[in-house]
């Protein structure tokens, strides 16, 4: 079976990896073990099943970043100041190709506030920190060899994570939901703690090749382990089960979300994963997998027959879209119109692209000038007005803020890694367990990542950084694995750098922390018009919050000024509210804004908005309010 065969090649393969434990630990480690464990375990498991909840302003997306990125922040600080102290030769830290074309995409990305008309500098720090969380996440796992028990550690932590969100979206699809607040309120909806259907698929189908990759480990374990060969064999037994429940559990909700980006990534990813086995030979762990990935056709079956016969409605749905894919390939999902749109994005500034996280905010002013270029297409292909923040492509997104040469970089990183991995495939070296699990996990996300936006839910994109890290181990060449620099003071450098990029990254999030509930007792508690503004001008003064506090500062005067009859100060609101647009145009605040242009009598305020609408789609209708005035 695979693990024993793994396991009397164990040495080989750490000595294949080009990572010494030996010369890795020295005589002073990275980081302290048992933090490593506990920020990683926290980061990877807890994330998908949090949210902020109705007693923050953000109420999904601020504890999921608090939950992921701070530990990780922790972790990234104690590693600059360890690496900044003890240098490399003490530590036994190293680059690698992959890692240094990352930190070029890093840099790359941090110089464009000098050459790059941001539309919110909120957005793009947001971003940043978030990119560079990922950058620690990879370099630690790299560095680290995060392999062995604490790797299937991690792993069990997604599959329990990912069977408990299909426990919650049992219970939203039929409104079981309102006594546990610890579950995202949206009765009706299929999608767990993820709060969005992709991202439950997504989910779904990640933790369903945890499970694969876990029992084929499992059964493959030597019989006579810690010499009690009964007790042993027992205690394996439960835990395959144990697993093989997860499993069907993980399966019934893959399935049932009707994510196709999902489901189809899953697929690619169990062939990635028997490419592997059937290159190193592992015939019975083929086998075993084959036979394995019938449970999870099993419940594919279960939806439709249980959708057909009881009228759930799930498996219909999936028969549905699935037919869509084949009647309508062009459509892309609905996706066309958006990819249209998005070249617009890309053609208003190819060269260096509209920044970092500024592809939101650059959306309706792309789909306004798509609909110039294409109005016979409004109609007839189902071109309806829309706005959205993602391109549902995250190369497409990445070409629109980042420009041609970040598209450039990122499409020669990834050529070269499937490079690397076919020669991998094709050459006599083995490739060990974890490597396999990190391949088939990268193929996951990135094609997922075609029509979807896994890389911008911090959530799941961490394990994106994990999976390299393990891949990248042993199908980089040998000679290459490990890129050593002459001066200990560069290694010293970077220390410090990312130590202090930490601390600050840490003193951002916990910025926004107060700035949002700053914002949300402003919003929500009852208290005079002046006691809000001080408040939200208050959590202005924190970056990550600025921006939100602004538009509620606007929302405040119109507000007042409505309560009082004074034109004046629903003016000024306006005014604020306009400027808010003006840096992050969305659906919401472009219709809030043609109402108050409309009651007060702003005729050219009125126009310049409606420029972002289709024609046809509005009128300019005297307000009684602005007559009467």
């Amino acid at each position: 079976m695979m693990q024993a065969d793994y396991g009397r090649r164990e040495s080989k393969f750490k000595g294949a990896s080009g990572i010494q434990k030996g010369r890795l630990l020295g005589k002073a480690s990275l980081v302290p073990k048992w933090l490593l464990y506990v920020a990683f375990m926290i980061s990877f498991s807890l994330p998908n099943l949090v949210f902020s909840g109705r007693h923050w302003f953000d109420t999904l997306h601020i504890m999921k970043w608090f939950v992921t990125m701070v530990p990780i922040g922790v972790l990234s600080l104690v590693f600059g100041i360890y690496l900044l102290r003890f240098g490399a030769k003490r530590t036994g830290f190293t680059f690698d190709p992959f890692g240094l074309v990352w930190i070029l995409l890093l840099m790359l990305v941090t110089t464009q506030p000098f050459f790059v008309n941001l539309s919110t500098i909120t957005t793009y720090a947001k971003e940043w920190f978030y990119f560079a969380s990922l950058l620690g996440v990879y370099l630690l796992a790299y560095n680290l060899c995060v392999d062995g028990r604490f790797h299937r550690a991690l792993l069990w932590g997604g599959v329990v994570n990912g069977a408990v969100n299909v426990l919650f979206a049992e219970l939203l699809i039929r409104n079981m939901n309102s006594g546990y607040p610890f579950i995202l309120d949206v009765p009706g909806n299929y999608i767990g703690n993820t709060a969005q259907q992709e991202m439950f698929g997504l989910w779904m189908a990640m933790s369903v090749l945890n499970s694969l990759f876990l029992h084929m480990y499992y059964v493959g374990q030597p019989a006579g382990k810690l010499g009690v060969i009964k007790v042993w064999r027992y205690k394996i037994k439960i835990i395959v089960l144990i697993n093989l429940f997860f499993l069907a559990v993980n399966s019934w909700g893959l399935w049932s979300s009707t994510a196709r980006g999902g489901i189809l990534s899953m697929l690619v990813a169990f062939v990635v994963l028997c490419l592997g086995l059937l290159r190193n030979g592992d015939k019975e762990s083929l086998k075993s997998s084959l036979k394995l990935f019938g449970v999870v056709m099993l419940f594919l079956g279960l939806v439709l027959y249980i959708s057909a016969n009881i009228g759930t409605g799930r498996g219909i749905a999936l028969v549905d879209k699935m037919q869509d894919m084949i009647h309508n390939p062009t459509s892309i999902g609905g996706r066309i119109s958006i990819w249209r749109t998005s070249l617009e994005v890309f053609l208003k500034s190819p060269v260096t692209g509209v920044g970092l996280g500024q592809y939101k905010w650059n959306f309706l002013d792309g789909q306004k000038l798509m609909y110039q270029k294409y109005p016979e297409l409004i109609n007839s292909q189902g071109y309806e007005w829309q706005f959205t923040y993602w391109a549902h492509s995250e190369y497409i997104q990445w070409l629109c803020e980042t420009g041609i040469l970040g598209g450039i970089i990122l499409l020669l990183l990834a050529l070269w890694w499937l490079y690397r991995f076919i020669r991998s495939l094709m050459s006599g070296e083995r490739l060990p367990p974890e490597a396999l699990w990190g391949c088939a996990m990268a193929f996951l996300l990135w094609f997922d990542a075609l029509f979807s936006r896994p890389f911008h839910r911090i959530e799941n994109s961490v394990w994106m950084a994990l999976a390299f890290a393990m891949a990248n181990r042993s199908i980089i060449p040998e000679k290459f694995r490990r890129i050593e620099v002459d001066s200990d003071l560069i290694y010293r450098c970077f220390g410090g750098f990312v130590a202090a990029i930490s601390l600050l990254g840490l003193v951002f999030m916990g910025g926004g922390l107060y700035g949002d509930k700053l914002i949300y007792k402003a919003v929500s508690t009852p208290g005079s018009a002046l006691e809000k503004q001080e408040l939200l001008q208050r959590a202005g003064r924190f970056l990550m919050s600025r921006d939100d506090a602004q538009e509620q500062l606007g929302m405040l005067y119109i507000e007042a000024g409505r309560l009082q009859e004074d034109a004046a100060i629903q003016l000024e609101g306006a005014r604020i509210l306009y400027m808010s647009f003006l840096k992050r145009p969305t659906s919401k605040l472009l219709f809030d804004l043609m109402n108050q242009a409309q009651l007060l009598n702003n005729t050219e305020m009125f126009q310049v908005l409606a420029k972002y609408l289709n024609p046809g789609m509005f009128g300019i209708i005297p307000s009684p309010i602005a007559i009467s005035q």
